[in-house]
């Protein structure tokens, strides 16, 4: 057997026409790339199944697969699906497997002849023959519903019609939009069914209501109005049938009954088939059509057809409702991402979303621009999704920043200020009482004699003294919250450290301490040199910590757009110090976002919110000294800003 040759031929699926033969004992198969067959298909396991040559015959063996796997020969059709252990069935030449949303054919070159498969291949997943069975007295034709790969041998390859469904499950493979599904559904019915001229689809899963519940959406050929648009659908007790048997059903006007109604008779509804969507655990709706306003007939081999379309739709659903859950799980992650960060920096709170409201804004602005240097640029939706991402997370790295450096809005913290305000009480106490000593000292040295008027003069000097010391304290609490300090408030600063006073022990001790001085004569912002190394590291932790999320394609630019936007097109920018075109277009616009909203944020404890033409005229001055793109901000000045103007935070909001 093994002197055989095993060859695999995807016949639809993302690899749809891939070919490749073996002449092994074992071949492997699965979306890692150290299988024999590789496939991309999203829905097929890193191990998903195997052929093996045992005992003189080849058998398909399912690894315990995500969603298992479908075996059809010789119309016998069987369902491996067991997440304990593997599980397996023998294989004949022409042989189909369907694996996630992807249809393979066997073929053995020179396979001797064999008897049929063993009793073990049916079970009751086994294709159930076309049969016909009573309803209200007339004949229903009926089938068993049925996975892609089980097409029925008797619809012979040469029906074009074939093409068109496999074509189908190509494209939908590419479509994760419920509405743009629906919408190629729709249009594939028509096209394979030329006696159809309605359709009508219901999502739900509880046969009762499916069966009187509305459709969520219908349409007619060319989606010309009839005058048979009024005419019902199927009777509720046929779609309940579907819905509860899962099988398909062809009826014609005769077997709706003697209970016609007249509607119905003047809607020219001859035939109707209806089809359930069936997916991997429930059941998601059904799918009908009918010849209202034709007269024509469906036949045997449209039911068969319409069941294999029924299942591309299903399927199709199934991963547009898992995409949405994905998007809406990912959405929450975001959000609850955005939530933390503004937790623990509670004075920034609104600043991601106003930043990627910002930031979309300027992007989609720049997509209309058909002139200039901006002309080439453009982002499709995906992209827009990816660069909001990245916006909203652009400070994902502060999560693991110090809260003391995070929240620090003053130059020193309000305990530290406290601890002055102390520290000068004691030196008002410290130097009445040495003024008081110094003055008995006087007298009892008779250096002087008594004065009724020495008290007071101490006192009054005790007072002036206060009145400095308080001075230079609420000095001192301007200067901590203050901007930006001037070289002579720095001088003053480093002057009052040099002052001390003589404690009870009769030690010196400066008025303020090193550390005070040094925090007090930060001319910019509120930050030490070693407080801004480690704030400046939330950008690259921002960076480290998104690469450790498993994006996907569209979205894997997220980590390196928010890991940069502190950086500058001069090169003076960080984390990497990137310059000019290593920059992309959304970093720019990342940047020049986030600048803007630092500036007009009305909720910064050290400074005051700039106004918009204020904060416009900065990032001006950064666009002439060539920081940031001069264009961009142009644009985001003259054309954005008109249009977010009232998003924009006012002091008072």
């Amino acid at each position: 057997m093994v002197s055989q040759m095993m060859s695999l031929t995807v016949l639809s699926g993302p690899d749809e026409g891939m070919t490749k033969s073996y002449r092994q004992p074992r071949v492997t198969m699965g979306r890692d790339h150290r299988n024999d067959f590789v496939l991309t298909d999203g829905f097929v396991s890193n191990r998903h199944a195997e052929l093996v040559v045992a005992n003189g015959e080849i058998l398909f063996r399912d690894l315990k697969s995500r969603h298992g796997s479908t075996v059809v020969s010789e119309e016998i059709s069987k369902k491996l699906h067991n997440n304990d252990q593997p599980t397996h069935v023998p294989v004949r030449d022409g042989a189909e497997v369907q694996v996630g949303s992807t249809l393979i054919r066997l073929t053995i070159a020179s396979a001797p002849e064999t008897g049929r498969h063993s009793a073990e291949l049916i079970d009751d997943e086994r294709v159930k023959k076309t049969n016909q069975e009573a309803v209200d007295g007339e004949h229903l034709i009926t089938t068993a519903h049925q996975p892609v790969q089980t097409i029925n041998r008797r619809l012979q390859s040469a029906d074009g019609r074939l093409a068109i469904l496999f074509r189908l499950a190509g494209e939908l493979n590419g479509l994760t939009a419920l509405d743009e599904i629906l919408d190629l559904i729709v249009e594939t019915t028509f096209d394979a069914f030329p006696a159809t001229n309605f359709f009508a689809l219901t999502l739900g899963s509880d046969p009762e209501l499916l069966s009187t519940q509305e459709p969520y959406m219908t349409r007619t050929r060319g989606q010309i109005p009839l005058p048979e648009d009024d005419a019902p659908l199927l009777s509720t007790s046929i779609l309940r049938r579907v819905a509860e048997s899962q099988d398909s059903v062809l009826f014609t006007k005769d077997s709706l009954g003697t209970e016609v109604t007249q509607s119905i008779l003047d809607a020219q509804i001859t035939a109707c088939m209806c089809a359930p969507l069936v997916g991997q655990k429930s059941l998601l709706g059904l799918m009908q059509v009918d010849t209202r306003g034709r007269g024509t007939l469906f036949t045997r081999k449209d039911l068969e057809l319409f069941n294999i379309l029924a299942s591309n739709a299903a399927f199709a659903i199934e991963r547009a409702r898992l995409t949405e859950s994905i998007v809406e799980m990912f959405e929450g992650f975001v959000a609850a991402s955005v939530n933390a960060i503004e937790a623990r920096d509670p004075v920034t709170a609104g600043h991601s979303e106003r930043v990627a409201h910002y930031t979309v804004s300027l992007a989609e602005v720049v997509n209309e621009i058909e002139t200039g240097k901006l002309h080439d640029i453009y982002f499709d939706p995906d992209e827009l999704r990816e660069l909001r991402y990245a916006a909203l997370l652009h400070d994902f790295g502060k999560i693991a920043v110090s809260e003391n450096v995070l929240q620090k809005g003053a130059r020193l913290p309000p305990e530290t200020m406290r601890l002055i305000a102390q520290r000068f009480n004691t030196i008002k106490e410290l130097a009445y009482r040495d003024w008081l000593r110094g003055h008995i000292r006087k007298l009892e040295a008779k250096e002087i004699g008594p004065d009724p008027g020495a008290l007071a003069a101490i006192d009054k000097r005790y007072e002036e003294f206060c009145g400095e010391l308080d001075e230079i304290y609420e000095w001192l609490q301007h200067i901590s919250t203050k901007g930006f300090l001037e070289e002579k408030e720095i001088a003053k600063i480093r002057q009052l450290g040099e002052q001390t006073f003589r404690s009870f022990g009769g030690g010196l001790h400066p008025y303020l301490l090193p550390m005070e001085v040094k925090n007090l004569c930060i001319q910019k912002g509120t930050l030490n040199e070693e407080e801004w190394v480690e704030m400046r590291s939330h950008a690259a932790l921002s960076e480290s910590y998104l690469y450790q999320i498993p994006w996907s394609d569209e979205l894997r630019q997220i980590p390196c757009i928010a890991g940069a936007h502190h950086e500058k097109l001069d090169g003076s920018g960080y984390p990497e110090g990137l310059a000019g075109e290593e920059i992309v277009p959304q970093v720019r616009m990342l940047t020049i976002s986030d600048i803007f909203d630092a500036l007009t944020a009305s909720d910064r404890p050290y400074r005051k919110a700039a106004s918009i033409d204020r904060a416009l005229q900065i990032l001006g001055w950064e666009a002439d000294e060539k920081k940031l793109d001069a264009e961009l901000v142009e644009v985001f000045g003259t054309i954005v800003i008109p249009k977010i103007k009232d998003d924009v935070p006012r002091p008072n909001d």
